[in-house]
C-alpha cells in the first residue's frame, strides 16, 4: 500500500515546542517545498499523514497520474533557496513550489482539525478600518480558521492572537495607524453626530471612513500589486460596500461581515426582509411594537437607507473602488451593485434575545456570542475584590470607543457621587491617570478584563454604554445592565434591553443624579431584573451546535462550493415594483377599472331600456285616445 510521507526535517519543525524564534529561523532557511516522486520511499515520520493521495493531488494540482494506484511515492522535502529543482515525474522537471507555512498548515490540517471534505483553504481578511471593537468581535473566528489550519491572509491595523496565543502560521499585512476614530467626541451634545439621526450623516460619513481605511500605503500596495491566489475574500461592511470588488481581483467567493444587526442599507442588496412596520431601525430610538409616529419614523429611515442610498451614497463608493482598486484587469468587472448582490454568505452580529425576531435569507446567518471564550483566571488583585466584596461588585465601562475620562467635571462629580451611596464595590474603567475625589468604594483603572469580570459570580449589575458586545457578553453571563447609550446604536440596544425585562437605560444626554441613582437602586432591589437576565442568558446560549462551530461551517461551506448562488432567493432578480407587486396591483386596479366601467355603462343601458320601456306603451294609449276624440 503506497505511504505519503513528509521528510523528517518538516516533521521537527512541526513540533509544538517550536516558538516563533524556531519558526522565522526555518522561514529564512527554507524558502519553498517540493513534491518529490520517487520509486522507493522510506517513511521517515513516526505517523504517516492519513489523507489519500488526491487529497494532496487537489491541494497541490498534480497531474492525474499522481494516484492511490501509483506504486511510486510522495514525499516532502524542505529545500535551501540555492537547490536546483528537483527531478519529478519521470524526466520532465516540474517545480510545485508553495510557501513553506502551507505545507505546514497542511501537515497539521492532515493530522488533526480539518474533516475529510475539507482542505486547508487560502482566505483574504480584509479588515483595514481603525475600529478595534468591531476585530475584537471578529478575531476568534479568525483564529479558530487559523487553528483548523487554513491559510489566513489579514490586511488589518491589528494582529490575531489573543491571550498569548501563539500562530506563527498566516501572513498579517499590518495597517497604519492614525486614530481618526479618536478625533470625534461623541459626549458632545452639539455635535453634528448627535444632532442628525445616523441614516442621514452616514451617506457622507461612511464612504469617509471607508476612504480613510484604504488611503493607506500599506493597503494600496496590496489591493494593487499582490498577485496571491485565494480561495474566499473575507470582508467587513461597516460602510464598505466597494471592499467587495477584491472577490473579482481574486476570483474568489465573497463573505461579508455585519458588526451589527442587519439593516435596510445591506438587506437590500439580497432581497433581506426589512419591513418598515415591524423591524425597527437598529440606530432608531424605538422598538417593536411602535406606534404610529415611530412608523412613520422608522419608513424615513427606511427610505433613507434604500432610495437615498442608491442615489447619493452608492456612486461615492463606486468613485472610492474606480480610484483604489484599480488593479490588473479591473476594467472587465461588473458594476458595484452586481458585486453586492452576488456575495455568498453574511455573518450577522445578532440574535433574537438581543436585537430583535426577524426573518432571513438562508445567506444571512446570525453569530451573536461567537466572540464569547472561556473565563480566564483574573489578576490576583482584581481576584481579590471579587471573591471578597460582600454585596457584590459593579462593573463600569462606556467601551473602547467612548472615554469616560472625557465626560465634563459635573457628570463626573454626581456620578462618583451616586456610586458613594452604594454598599457594593465598583470597578470603573477610567482612561486617565488619576481620577480626583475618588470614593473609598470605586476602583478605577486604565483596563480591566471585562469578560472574566462578568463571569465572576459576585458582579452584580454592569453600568455600560450599551454596544453590541458588552451587551452579549452581559447576557451570555446573565448579568442586569444599567445602560448610558451615546450614538450610534447603543440607544436602540439598551431601549431593546430595557424591554427584555434585564436593563434599565437613560441617555447619556439626559443623565442626572437624580436618575442615575433611581436606576440604580431600582436594579439592585428588585430580582426580577436578574431573573431575566439568567432567563436571557440560557437563551443565548441554548444552540444545537456552537455559534463558532456555525459560522466555520458556514464559511468552509461557500468554499467547498465556490460559492452559494442557491442560498439566494428569487427576489435578488426582481425589479423593486416587481418585489412589491406593484405591477399586479396596478393591473388587478386597471382590470377592475374596466369591469366596473363595463358594469356601469350595461347597468345605465338596462335602466334606460326599462324607464324608456315603461314610457313608450303609455305615451301610445295617449295618441290613440286623441285620435278617437
Amino acid at each position: 500500500m503506497d505511504k505519503i510521507c513528509y521528510n523528517s526535517k518538516m516533521q521537527n519543525h512541526l513540533r509544538p515546542d517550536r516558538n516563533a524564534a524556531d519558526t522565522h529561523q526555518l522561514s529564512s532557511r527554507y524558502t519553498s517545498i517540493r513534491i518529490v516522486r520517487q520509486s522507493n520511499v522510506v517513511t521517515t515520520s513516526d505517523k504517516p499523514l492519513s489523507p489519500p493521495p488526491k487529497y494532496f493531488r487537489r491541494y497541490f494540482r498534480l497531474p492525474a497520474d499522481v494516484n492511490a494506484n501509483n506504486k511510486n511515492g510522495l514525499s516532502f522535502t524542505a529545500t535551501h533557496a540555492n537547490t536546483s529543482v528537483y527531478n519529478m515525474y519521470g524526466t520532465s522537471l516540474c517545480d510545485h513550489s508553495i510557501r513553506l507555512h502551507e505545507a505546514l498548515l497542511l501537515a497539521v490540517g492532515c493530522c488533526c482539525g480539518l474533516p475529510n471534505n475539507t482542505r486547508p483553504y487560502n482566505i483574504l481578511v480584509f479588515l483595514p478600518t481603525e475600529t478595534k471593537s468591531h476585530f475584537m468581535g471578529f478575531q476568534p473566528l479568525l483564529e479558530t480558521l487559523v487553528t483548523r489550519g487554513h491559510n489566513v491572509t489579514l490586511v488589518s491595523p491589528f494582529a490575531l492572537g489573543s491571550g498569548g496565543m501563539t500562530l506563527p502560521y498566516y501572513t498579517h499585512v499590518k495597517v497604519e495607524t492614525t486614530d481618526n476614530m479618536g478625533a470625534v467626541n461623541h459626549l458632545d451634545k452639539n455635535s453634528l453626530f448627535n444632532r442628525l439621526p445616523l441614516y442621514i450623516y452616514t451617506l457622507w460619513l461612511g464612504p469617509m471612513i471607508t476612504k480613510k481605511a484604504i488611503n493607506k500605503k500599506s493597503v494600496r500596495d496590496f489591493v494593487v500589486g499582490d498577485r496571491s491566489s485565494f480561495d474566499l475574500v473575507v470582508v467587513e461592511n461597516f460602510f464598505h460596500e466597494c471592499f467587495v470588488t477584491l472577490g473579482h481581483k481574486y476570483g474568489a467567493p465573497v463573505v461579508q461581515l455585519l458588526p451589527f444587526a442587519a439593516n435596510p442599507r445591506v438587506s437590500q442588496w439580497h432581497s433581506n426582509p426589512y419591513g418598515p412596520a415591524y423591524i425597527a431601525d437598529f440606530t432608531g430610538s424605538y422598538v417593536a411594537p411602535m406606534t404610529f409616529a415611530q412608523r412613520a419614523q422608522n419608513a424615513v429611515s427606511t427610505l433613507f437607507s434604500t432610495w437615498a442610498n442608491r442615489l447619493l451614497y452608492m456612486p461615492q463608493q463606486r468613485a472610492i473602488m474606480d480610484e483604489h482598486f484599480a488593479y490588473p484587469g479591473h476594467e472587465g468587472r461588473p458594476d458595484l451593485e452586481t458585486m453586492l448582490r452576488n456575495v455568498s454568505l453574511t455573518l450577522v452580529n445578532s440574535h433574537p434575545i438581543i436585537g430583535q425576531a426577524a426573518p432571513y435569507v438562508p445567506s444571512y446567518v446570525q453569530v451573536a456570542g461567537m466572540h464569547m471564550k472561556p473565563a480566564g483566571p483574573l489578576p490576583t488583585d482584581l481576584k481579590t475584590i471579587l471573591d471578597s466584596a460582600e454585596h457584590g461588585v459593579i462593573y463600569f465601562s462606556l467601551g473602547s470607543v467612548v472615554k469616560s475620562s472625557k465626560m465634563p467635571r459635573e457628570t463626573v462629580s454626581f456620578l462618583l457621587s451616586e456610586l458613594a451611596k452604594l454598599k457594593q464595590t465598583v470597578l470603573w474603567k477610567w482612561e486617565d491617570v488619576k481620577l480626583p475625589n475618588l470614593p473609598k468604594n470605586v476602583v478605577v483603572k486604565k483596563w480591566f478584563p471585562q469578560n472574566d469580570i462578568l463571569s465572576h459570580p459576585n458582579c452584580r449589575l454592569f453600568i455600560t454604554h450599551g454596544g453590541i458586545h458588552s451587551l452579549i457578553e452581559a447576557i451570555y453571563y446573565g448579568v442586569p445592565m444599567l445602560a448610558i447609550p451615546v450614538f450610534g446604536d447603543q440607544p436602540h440596544n439598551s431601549i431593546q434591553a430595557e424591554s427584555r425585562g434585564f436593563a434599565l437605560y437613560v441617555s447619556y444626554f439626559e443623565l442626572t443624579a437624580e436618575a442615575f441613582g433611581s436606576k440604580l437602586q431600582q436594579l439592585l432591589q428588585d430580582p426580577g431584573f436578574a431573573k431575566a437576565a439568567a432567563k436571557a442568558s440560557s437563551i443565548l446560549r441554548d444552540h444545537p451546535t456552537s455559534i463558532m462551530d456555525n459560522a466555520i461551517f458556514w464559511i468552509e461551506f461557500v468554499v467547498r462550493h465556490g460559492g452559494a448562488p442557491h442560498l439566494r432567493t428569487a427576489a435578488n432578480q426582481l425589479y423593486w415594483f416587481q418585489y412589491y407587486m406593484l405591477d399586479v396591483i396596478l393591473t388587478a386596479m386597471a382590470l377592475l377599472a374596466v369591469v366596473s366601467y363595463l358594469n356601469f355603462k350595461f347597468l345605465a343601458y338596462l335602466l334606460k331600456k326599462i324607464v324608456g320601456g315603461s314610457k313608450h306603451p303609455a305615451s301610445k294609449v295617449s295618441k290613440i285616445k286623441k285620435k278617437r276624440r
